[in-house]
């Protein structure tokens, strides 16, 4: 019998990894600043010179001016990078074949098993954020931009080279897509909605991101491509209740068990927000070592932060207590970077939840970013099973029999739909016809015809030892328990209500055709269902090969995958900021403000615009129609004459500010002339 080829021992794998290792290290210190000096004088890669040219209009809008030294010494750092991304890849593979304890605590941790209602809230949560996202971003006003406005992020160009975007077909998907999301949030043909949901939230959600400035909500969208290959509405959901009577007319009445169907998605969506935060610290270690903590950097960045909202100061100044800039840094960097390592324990994984919303919430109070999309996604972290079962527990001790007929087709039916909506586990259902299950419960004191006859529910009480309902009472004492007939609970108890419900299940009850045995698959296990791992294999893999691949790369300007913000930039106290006046026909100048940008544009697409009119040399055609979009907002907010024609031109500078506090300072310290743009070219640029 032929011999398996043996594998390479891990030791000689190792050696042939540091050898590579060594090499491409070696080799990125001479090939990188050789292949910048070529780009700069235009011999080089195409790639590489739009890169540069890139980086030369963000310095120029920075106010930094460049020098040969200047791009000598970038050229190091970049080789520095490019060591720094070779070592994580190499380190990671290395302690991958080195280690196989690691290898089982990540085979560990994508197997775990999981409640159906675990992954249930996260369906609620991801598919609440998509409809949320759809209401509140500009997509309407953004799909009216003619199509020559429109910047490409990195993915979108293919994907909207082929989609029309105009109001005429935005309007009507977009209010489509809200039903779709609605429905997939309430678990209704979840199988249809969420998928439909997903593509037309990668359409209508990405139409904005063409306005030259990407907001990272990617997360929202590559979890509900997770979720929409999984089971995910086999607890709190509409689909849930047919899919319960569905089993019960097969014999099974129990709800779904903890399985690895309802882990691996929760697990892989885990795993999509560790390529949202560790790209980020990693980048920030880096670019710049201790220097991007021990330093005055975070508290600069709140500084350009609060020059760019103009009339926020933090409601609670934490930002001026001894210690908190490089505090606050380090503890960012601690959370980014051990957000992968913090996952493969069930120990540290509640911590760095915690963590996050810390993170997060301190970010909003000083900065205003909320990441409220992001947030929502950490009941992932929240056994919300457990929880619930122990907070049943805590209310009403242990779990109240539901003694049903078992050959009766519609009390099967009853009692899954009853299971469906059994949130806190307090419902055990028994097979009245299996005498040895009744007195296994310690029941053997019901008579057997009553069972056969009426629903029982009994439970566990303080002062007897069984309290006891039957027909309609019955599903009284079970409304008690199921969160979601709480509000029910007193209009069940009129009398006239009661009076009523007494009278249809006695009719019902008496009229059911349950005397003969049915045919049923008892010997079915409880909750079986079937599922294929591999469509949330193939989706969250992919999702995550792309997410590395542009962590990697650094490529945030991308949808409907990205980087996400670095914010690994040095920030000084000094900040560079166009300024406007129009000049009138008469000789009056009068100075524009940029409030009625903000509010039109929103914070990040307003701050994104700023920044391209100071990029130099100006594009003087792309300023235009930035300009144009200002000259918008402006006329809206009254700030315009009534009579545009008395506007001859738009007078741009740039003005130079020191930044000391939350305030704007009043005068900036250096002024520059910018552009003088005709206003009729202006107005009317589309």
């Amino acid at each position: 019998m032929r011999r398996p080829p043996r594998r390479p021992a891990p030791r000689t794998v190792l050696a042939v990894l540091v050898a590579v290792w060594l090499a491409v290290v070696a080799g990125s210190h001479v090939a990188i600043p050789r292949m910048i000096a070529a780009a700069r004088e235009g011999q080089s890669f195409g790639w590489l010179q739009e890169k540069l040219k890139s980086h030369e209009a963000f310095l120029a809008r920075s106010g930094i001016e460049t020098s040969p030294e200047y791009f000598d010494n970038w050229a190091r750092k970049a080789a520095w990078k490019a060591t720094a991304l070779v070592t994580l890849f190499a380190g990671f593979a290395a302690a991958a074949i080195a280690s196989p304890a690691l290898r089982r605590r990540f085979k560990r941790f994508l197997i775990a098993s999981s409640a159906p209602l675990n992954l249930a809230v996260l369906r609620i949560a991801v598919f609440g954020m998509v409809l949320y996202l759809l209401h509140s971003q500009p997509i309407a006003y953004y799909a009216s931009w003619p199509r020559e406005m429109y910047q490409w992020p990195l993915l979108a160009r293919p994907l909207y080279a082929w989609l029309p975007v105009s109001p005429e077909v935005v309007a009507p998907l977009l209010a489509v897509a809200k039903y779709v999301a609605w429905f997939a949030m309430l678990g209704l043909a979840t199988r249809l909605t969420a998928p439909l949901a997903v593509l037309l939230g990668v359409y209508l959600i990405g139409i904005p991101q063409l306005s030259g400035k990407v907001d990272h909500l990617h997360h929202v969208i590559m979890i509900a491509a997770v979720l929409a290959c999984s089971r995910c509405a086999d607890a709190l959901s509409i689909d849930a209740l047919w899919r319960a009577i569905g089993r019960a007319d097969r014999g099974v009445v129990a709800p779904p068990r903890r399985r690895v169907a309802y882990g691996l998605p929760i697990r892989v969506a885990m795993l999509i927000l560790v390529t949202v935060y560790f790209f980020p610290g990693f980048w920030k270690l880096a670019s710049n070592g201790p220097q991007w903590v021990f330093s005055d950097n975070l508290h600069n960045h709140m500084l350009h932060k609060w020059f760019e909202l103009e009339h926020y100061t933090p409601p609670i100044p934490i930002h001026e207590l001894p210690g908190s800039g490089p505090g606050g840094a380090l503890f960012a960097l601690v959370f980014e970077l051990g957000f992968p390592f913090a996952l493969l324990s069930r120990r540290t994984r509640p911590v760095w939840g915690a963590m996050g919303l810390v993170f997060h919430n301190l970010t909003n109070l000083l900065m205003k970013i909320s990441f409220v999309t992001l947030q929502a996604m950490y009941v992932m972290f929240v056994d919300w099973q457990r929880l619930l079962s122990w907070i049943g527990r805590s209310l009403y001790g242990g779990p109240m029999r539901v003694l049903y007929d078992g050959n009766c087709g519609l009390c099967r039916r009853t009692i899954g739909v009853l299971g469906a909506l059994d949130w806190l586990g307090l419902l055990k259902p028994v097979n009245a016809l299996n005498r040895a299950a009744v007195e296994d419960e310690g029941l053997e004191f019901l008579d057997e015809q009553a069972l056969v006859t009426d629903m029982h529910a009994a439970w566990e009480a303080p002062d007897i030892e069984w309290g006891v309902s039957s027909g309609y009472a019955a599903y009284q004492a079970i409304a008690w328990r199921l969160p979601l007939l709480w509000p029910l609970l007193p209009v069940l108890y009129l009398p006239p209500v009661a009076a009523v419900g007494r009278a249809v299940y006695r009719r019902v009850a008496d009229s059911r055709a349950c005397r003969i045995p049915s045919k049923t698959t008892a010997s079915s296990p409880a909750g079986a269902i079937r599922w294929s791992w591999k469509p949330v294999a193939l989706v969250g893999g992919t999702i995550l090969a792309a997410q590395c691949l542009l962590g990697a790369g650094r490529l945030h300007h991308a949808w409907p995958l990205a980087c996400y913000p670095l914010f690994d930039q040095i920030e000084d106290t000094t900040l560079v900021w166009p300024e406007f006046e129009a000049q009138l026909t008469s000789g009056e100048v009068r100075t524009l403000d940029d409030d009625p940008l903000r509010e039109k544009l929103g914070v990040s697409r307003f701050v994104a615009s700023m920044h391209a009119l100071l990029e130099k040399p100006l594009n003087e055609k792309r300023a235009d129609k930035v300009l144009g979009r200002f000259a918008e907002a402006w006329r809206d907010a009254g700030a315009l004459p009534q009579d545009e024609s008395q506007i001859a031109k738009l007078v741009l500078t740039r003005n130079t500010y020191e930044l000391t506090g939350p305030a704007r300072p009043e005068t900036p310290t250096k002024v520059e002339p910018l552009a003088e743009r005709d206003w009729l070219a202006i107005a009317g640029a589309e």
